[in-house]
């Protein structure tokens, strides 16, 4: 099982590495769901990283109904980054309708060509998600990155199962959001294939926990 860790922090991506984890999502403020790290972050994470970099590429917190002046802020995010040693890039977004803008779609995919691209949360939030999973696989992208339409995917993992039996391997569907050590067995019974956290405890820090990590490294085998 893949454990991808959303890191915003450099002893994140240190204590993903050294705890097991295979990859990590990169971004900042975490507090606010997280927004495109910024350069100089991303740089220092590139050089301290072992594992493969997914780059969240958002350029706000909030909704994510963008305008044409944000969308070409994440347009020209994705350019510059492509100069660096990046696995893949993380975006989503939809309309005033809730409905994903295909040839949007279609244009950050095809400017993430060898790159590995996944859909992130945005997609709980699609009124046509059948729809929109189809149109995700036409545009050759890697996963989706849901929580079943819920805030936790704990209370999602029914919707989370179905995506996944209609996806039908060809396209992965990745848990995230409130998967912790009390319900990942969960996830890994119902056979997905990977999982994304953060390994935060609040009550400690902002870094994802080491030891938390290792803990669901060792589970996940």
């Amino acid at each position: 099982m893949t454990i991808e860790i959303c890191a915003t922090s450099i002893k994140s991506i240190i204590n993903a590495q050294n705890a097991g984890a295979n990859r990590i999502e990169l971004c900042e403020d975490y507090l606010i769901g997280g927004v495109t790290p910024s350069l100089d972050f991303t740089l220092e994470s590139i050089n301290k990283s072992k594992i493969p970099i997914n780059v969240l590429i958002r350029p706000r917190g909030g909704d994510f109904n963008f305008n044409d002046e944000e969308y070409e802020i994440m347009i020209e995010s994705i350019h510059q980054l492509k100069k660096y040693k990046i696995n893949g890039f993380v975006i989503g977004f939809l309309d005033e309708n809730k409905k994903i803008d295909s040839n949007m779609l279609s244009q950050f995919r095809k400017i993430t060509k060898g790159y590995e691209l996944i859909f992130h949360r945005a997609f709980d939030y699609l009124i046509n998600q059948d729809e929109s999973l189809e149109l995700l696989i036409k545009n050759k992208f890697d996963r989706i990155l849901c929580s079943g339409s819920v805030v936790d995917s704990e209370k999602g993992l029914d919707r989370l199962k179905y995506l996944k039996k209609i996806s039908n391997g060809r396209i992965s569907i990745m848990p995230g959001g409130g998967v912790n050590l009390k319900n990942f067995n969960l996830f890994k019974a119902s056979n997905f294939k990977e999982i994304h956290l953060s390994a935060i405890d609040k009550n400690i820090s902002l870094d994802s926990n080491y030891n938390i990590i290792r803990e669901i490294v060792e589970m996940s085998k």
